[in-house]
């Protein structure tokens, strides 16, 4: 088996920083939709390569999969890709979830379900009755077979679950099981498995007191029809048929030499009751050590076993008079992330590393399995962790008042903080699909995304994504998701597509940085929860606000520096998790605080929290403090050990009460704990690395506007900043401050910094920015060339007169998408000419490439860009700026589908005001203090 990759302890080489490796370099999705030829696949293999991608990661559609041609396709690609230095990574099938020919409905390997069907017995009623069908399946249309009959005494009889037509027009016609209003209310001294009564499939009811229902469960195929991924042997079924039909023998040596991952897609499974297989009472007793026969209809809340996993569990369609139930399904939960790690993760890891690859997925999330674990235990066994920007809730553009801004950053924290606790550094994220965003999307845009994602922890972006173009394909793409989902990029068609470049060397540097050292992070959050999606907006992007608004408040400990992620109760169970100094996952994120708002959770955890306390980690206890396990095995002794536990806890100097969590970045200065990086109230995340003597830190602004701001950086050293952008080393502005540095900085509005603190040289104090005296020149004589991008071709608008501003205000470009090259002529006083000089372009809809004659100063992405000038300007320069737009309002003005609205057009061009200043300083500029 590949070990989990492991952390560069050595610090950054400043090389690798400059010219970053193909394998820390961005990739890319690449759908292969159709029967494309093979010349045509390496054509554009070529250009993702040239525009700085180093990995594609091959998405196969039904159209072009499972046959020779695909093998031949596959093999011709695996080899000119290792020409390339280009690593090859590949879906699971054409679908997902997971889905062969040989593992689908009726094989035995699909996903299976357990659904009950019932029938009261009234108070001295008697004879033989039949064990009734699955009440949602009364007249046994579905092939189903027996598993269980239980039966127990009603103590408060509810309105049973109901199932109703699917209202979705677009969807096809089925069922839609609705919840209860109320349980109904079962004795728990009743509870009986009838089963071995059973003969010749009936029941001989006897007289009881009071009235009964008795219950059959029925275990039956689910009509998804995917692969299961509670079977080990479903597993090993779809890896075979990959082997053969997808793979082919003729490219195993091509793959593992060229080969970096075997991809598998978000889970979205789903089934009308509970996931289920046929060993499943048999593994329960393993796990927890009771048979769950007496307590099966406790199990059924429905909507948990569907993609996606709701916000809060829906009421359940039975509970005990003793209210145990949410303990029964926590067991029945715990159960099912243990099956999806043993019989799913692992051996497709296992069959991805005999191939010399690794498996990729995006574990857990949008289903009633434990996230948190599963990243963990996936990437100790050398699997690589995912996350994604559609699913998490990240939405361009970026802006902390999106409604999924938070509930996107906790989500994202969740996947991380998994893979940070199993010894990863490497967490990819498939970047920028977005619902109804076909068409908008800027390079800006995404870097955006990505650099509040790099603030979560997310290491390597995955652009989503590349589409395969047949030779008649409609304009501008032939689309992957119906003109839907963003983006379906092509090299033809798409204007920024030729300034990928200077982009994929930011990410790579981003990455090179992130991957240096090993990750630390300041707090841990308690969580015993499921990880939902906020990707609910494909026909009314309103209804991704309906995910929640944020798994914990944690705005409080952000605004003083801490850095947070969070923490299962299997995770801070297990041996080693508790350092000799009470930091949790010592060898990991070392935390070294924790905060537990939660009434219930295992003994096992509580230990755990009372050992970190007496070690002295500092515990906060939000509200009431733990009194019961959270499951049900354990019984009243678990719910003593869990009392005991939490009051060793609450004896320690370390430990705090507090009302809410809100509270919490006060109560742990009072308690002595200081951030890595600590900030004075500013709305910054950050990233903590620490390879040897060094510590990398990445600061990200979210607000809206620049800030400047002074960090204090855990330890006494010597600072310099890494440039993303030109790959370039400098000193930068620090002091020492006792045992910490401060340093002085200015962050773009959701931008990035990034420092390198070397504890192994002294602080040289370097004040911040020398003295400068601007002087903004006169920009005169604007014209703007644009070639449009339209499915009749090209055409060349000229205008003279007009300069920075949205095309839309612009009779002739109203309408227009594509290249628009402004050119104007620089004042420049007598004086002046040969100093620094810059160009703030301010406001941009597109991406913009400045030049000079044939000399390009550099390329912009975002608002508010200042591009150095150096001092080449003399009076009456020519400066060109080229800019770039998305294909929005061509896409409307072509009236290629009526799903893009004539009203959800958006800007254009060069917005500006653009200003160019030239600068007067006092002494040395900081390019001269750069140190190579």
């Amino acid at each position: 088996m590949i070990p989990a990759p492991r952390i560069r302890t050595e610090p950054l080489d400043p090389k690798r920083f400059a010219n970053p490796e193909a394998g820390d370099r961005p990739g890319v999705r690449w759908w292969w939709q159709s029967e494309i030829s093979i010349e045509e696949l390496t054509r554009q293999l070529h250009e993702i390569a040239e525009a700085g991608f180093r990995e594609v990661e091959i998405a196969f559609s039904r159209g072009f999969w499972g046959d020779e041609k695909q093998r031949d396709a596959l093999g011709a690609i695996l080899g000119e890709a290792e020409r390339l230095e280009v690593g090859v990574a590949m879906t699971l099938g054409a679908s997902w979830p997971l889905k062969t020919p040989n593992t689908t409905t009726g094989t035995g390997f699909s996903t299976r379900e357990l659904q009950y069907g019932s029938v009261i017995l009234r108070s001295g009623s008697s004879g033989n009755v039949r064990p009734p069908a699955a009440f949602d399946d009364l007249d046994g249309a579905r092939p189903s077979t027996l598993v269980r009959v239980t039966a127990a005494r009603v103590v408060q009889q509810n309105e049973p679950p109901t199932l109703v037509p699917l209202d979705d027009p677009y969807a096809p016609p089925r069922g839609v099981i609705t919840p209860p209003d109320a349980s109904t209310v079962l004795e728990a001294g009743s509870l009986v498995d009838l089963t071995p009564q059973l003969v010749a499939s009936e029941i001989r009811w006897e007289p009881r007191e009071g009235d009964w229902i008795l219950f059959a469960f029925w275990i039956r195929d689910c009509e998804q029809g995917v692969t299961s991924f509670l079977d080990g042997h479903a597993a090993q079924a779809a890896a075979e048929y990959l082997d053969e039909h997808q793979i082919g023998a003729d490219n195993l040596e091509l793959l593992r030499r060229a080969g970096t991952e075997l991809f598998e897609d978000s889970l979205e499974l789903n089934a009308d009751s509970l996931f289920w297989t046929s060993e499943m009472l048999e593994r329960f007793i393993e796990r927890h050590g009771y048979d769950v026969t007496p307590y099966l209809p406790l199990l059924f809340a429905h909507g948990m076993c569907r993609f996606w996993v709701p916000n809060e569990e829906p009421v359940p369609d039975f509970e005990l008079d003793t209210r145990v139930g949410a303990r029964v399904r926590r067991d029945y939960y715990r159960l099912l992330t243990d099956l999806y790690i043993s019989d799913h993760l692992l051996p497709l890891q296992e069959w991805a590393a005999g191939h010399g690859l690794r498996h990729k997925s995006q574990v857990a999330y949008g289903q009633n399995l434990e996230a948190i674990r599963s990243n963990r235990d996936f990437v100790r066994a050398g699997g690589r962790a995912e996350g994604e920007s559609l699913n998490s809730g990240d939405r361009a553009p970026i802006d902390r008042s999106n409604a999924t801004w938070r509930f996107a950053l906790d989500w994202q924290r969740s996947v991380v903080g998994g893979a940070h606790q199993g010894g990863a550094v490497r967490i990819s994220t498939e970047l920028g699909a977005q619902f109804r965003a076909a068409y908008a999307y800027t390079l800006g845009d995404l870097q955006q995304m990505l650099a509040k994602e790099w603030a979560a922890g997310i290491t390597k972006p995955f652009l989503h994504g590349v589409a395969t173009q047949e030779p008649e394909a409609a304009w501008p793409t032939q689309t992957r998701f119906q003109h839907i989902v963003s983006d379906s990029w092509n090299d033809t068609h798409f204007p920024e597509w030729v300034n990928w470049p200077p982009l994929t060397d930011y990410w790579a540097r981003g990455t090179v940085v992130l991957e240096t050292g090993a990750p630390r992070t300041d707090i841990a959050i308690y969580r015993d929860g499921f990880l939902t999606t906020a990707a609910r907006g494909v026909r009314d992007v309103s209804l991704d606000a309906t995910a929640p608004a944020r798994l914990a408040d944690t705005e409080s400990l952000e605004t003083a520096g801490f850095t947070v992620q969070f923490v299962d109760p299997i995770g801070l169970a297990e041996a080693g998790t508790v350092g000799d100094d009470g930091t949790l996952f010592p060898e990991g994120p070392a935390y070294r605080g924790l905060i537990v708002d939660e009434r219930m959770l295992p003994a096992e955890a509580a230990e755990a929290i009372a050992e970190a306390a007496e070690r002295g980690a500092r515990i906060l206890i939000v509200g009431e403090s733990p009194s019961a396990d959270s499951g049900f095995a354990g019984g009243s002794a678990s719910d003593e050990r869990v009392r005991a536990a939490m009051a060793r806890t609450l004896r320690q100097p370390s430990t705090m009460r507090l009302s809410r969590m809100s509270e919490a970045a006060d109560a742990f200065t009072r308690l002595g704990l200081v951030p890595r990086v600590a900030v004075d109230a500013a709305a910054l995340l950050s990233q903590w690395r620490e390879a040897g003597s060094c510590r990398y830190v990445l600061v990200y602004n979210s607000l809206g506007a620049s800030v400047s701001v002074t960090l204090s950086l855990e330890g006494a050293g010597h600072v310099r900043e890494l440039d993303l952008t030109s790959g370039r080393i400098f000193a930068a502005a620090h002091r020492a401050e006792g045992d910490r540095t401060t340093v002085p900085t200015r962050i773009l509005a959701r931008g990035v910094r990034v420092f390198e603190l070397d504890l192994s040289a002294a602080p040289d104090p370097i004040d911040d920015e020398l003295p400068v005296a601007e002087v903004e020149l006169v920009v005169e004589g604007w014209r703007i060339e644009v070639t449009s991008e339209e499915p009749a071709g090209p055409r060349i608008i000229t205008l003279d007169g007009v300069g920075p501003g949205d095309w839309r205000d612009v009779d002739a470009l109203r309408h227009v998408s594509g290249t628009g090259r402004y050119t104007a002529r620089v004042v420049v006083p007598e004086g002046l000419t040969g100093l620094p000089a810059v160009i703030d372009l301010g406001g941009l809809a597109g991406s913009a490439v400045v030049r000079i004659g044939d000399r390009v100063f550099g390329t912009a992405y975002v608002d508010g860009s200042v591009i150095d000038l150096g001092t080449s300007l003399v009076n009456g320069t020519l400066i060109e700026i080229e800019v770039r737009t998305a294909l929005r309002n061509a896409v409307i003005a072509s009236a290629i589908t009526d799903l893009i609205g004539p009203d959800s057009s958006q800007p254009h061009g060069l917005i500006g005001p653009a200003v160019v200043r030239v600068e007067r300083r006092s002494n040395t500029t900081r390019s001269e203090r750069a140190e190579k």
